[in-house]
């Protein structure tokens, strides 16, 4: 079997909200197709303009060419080798960012291949099933408005008639004082009740200011009994996570913003972290997302895959944490966008106890629903 073709395929909405955290609005789907009529599908997420420049560029030198050029006429079984092929030809532009996001998109592309030629899902590829569904948590915004406690309330009443039991808000108007960062949480807590597990993803929202991240964090954790703190701070302040770690009373996590096995070693080891939240369209696809987990495992902490996009990652993040022990939950996006929701025809429930079921079909286990995909599609 070789690779044929590689096209990156670019969709945003009409209006993108430059200015809001959401993940939701545009995506890059990456098509890997073969010699046997297999066709594999990853995602990107990353900017789909740049995405689609890596992918395509000429080969400037050893060290910088487009991707399409280091996987065309290969076999996709050759999962590892390419992936430290693709490393080594973008070494010059690449290393992090959104090189590494790019070949995220193939290397996920190239895992649903080898699922689909074996007849096997991506989990059985990896190790097989630790469990057969996931427990899930509602992934939503604080809202922008740091004094809109009424829309906290009426996106925790959601989640629980949605039939989770844990929910995460994040970036918006959160941080901006600690005065209504405390209404907003007890707004949730108040609809919510006290069994209910509550998130905070700060978005890197105290920057530098570890002391002021240790203090707020910590009085918010007391009052609220928050599951976590996530990205309290910049991500590349790694003695930073460490400090907040020691002194703080709930989980610190983060890692959405960091790359590779590499990276993450670094991570884990320096910044002391309670969990890593690796994403699979950015951190270097499955064959770096194992890894990580392993390196996660060995640290005796948790895998938390990051995803705030579209149902490929759902899928995907899914065959992850069936196939590794230390990843109990998935991140479930609920923001209403069609392309979180339309562009695959498969759909991905939550039950009743607040669980998703991993899927079972060849590969990922997803359909693109190209008639979303030409909706939304945007040429560069």
């Amino acid at each position: 079997m070789e690779i044929t073709d590689v096209t990156v395929h670019t969709v945003s909405l009409t209006n993108v909200a430059g200015e809001k955290a959401d993940g939701t609005q545009d995506a890059a789907i990456i098509e890997v197709e073969t010699d046997e009529g297999i066709t594999g599908y990853g995602e990107a997420d990353s900017s789909p303009a740049v995405v689609d420049a890596i992918v395509n560029a000429p080969v400037s030198h050893d060290k910088s060419a487009g991707l399409i050029s280091v996987v065309l006429g290969r076999d996709p079984f050759d999962v590892e080798v390419l992936w430290n092929e693709m490393f080594d030809k973008t070494y010059f532009y690449g290393r992090k960012g959104a090189a590494i996001t790019a070949m995220s998109g193939i290397d996920m592309a190239l895992w649903d291949i080898m699922g689909k030629a074996t007849g096997k899902p991506v989990h059985k590829l990896i190790g097989g099933a630790h469990r057969k569904s996931v427990r899930a948590y509602a992934s939503t915004l604080f809202p922008a408005d740091p004094s809109d406690t009424e829309t906290m309330r009426e996106r925790a009443r959601t989640a629980r008639e949605d039939g989770f039991t844990a929910i995460k808000f994040g970036w918006g108007g959160f941080g901006e004082a600690y005065e209504t960062d405390r209404a907003l949480l007890a707004a949730a807590r108040e609809e919510l009740g006290d069994s209910f597990d509550i998130m905070v993803d700060a978005g890197m929202i105290w920057g530098r200011d570890v002391k002021r991240a240790i203090k707020d964090g910590n009085r918010l954790d007391e009052a609220f009994d928050l599951y976590w703190i996530e990205e309290p701070i910049y991500a590349d302040n790694i003695d930073g996570y460490r400090r907040i770690a020691e002194a703080s009373q709930t989980r610190i996590v983060g890692g959405e913003e960091e790359y590779t096995s590499y990276g993450f070693r670094d991570f884990i080891e320096r910044g002391g972290v309670d969990g890593v939240q690796p994403d699979v369209a950015r951190s270097g696809g499955i064959t770096h997302m194992c890894k990580i987990a392993t390196l996660a495992q060995a640290a005796g902490i948790p895998l938390y895959p990051h995803g705030y996009s579209t149902d490929l990652i759902i899928a995907a993040n899914l065959h992850l944490c069936a196939a590794h022990e230390n990843a109990p939950l998935l991140e479930y996006c609920v923001e209403d966008s069609p392309l979180r929701w339309e562009l695959v025809e498969e759909e991905f429930p939550v039950d009743a106890d607040g669980y998703v079921a991993v899927p079972d079909e060849p590969g990922l286990g997803v359909t693109i629903d190209w008639d979303t995909v030409e909706r939304y599609r945007t040429e560069f």
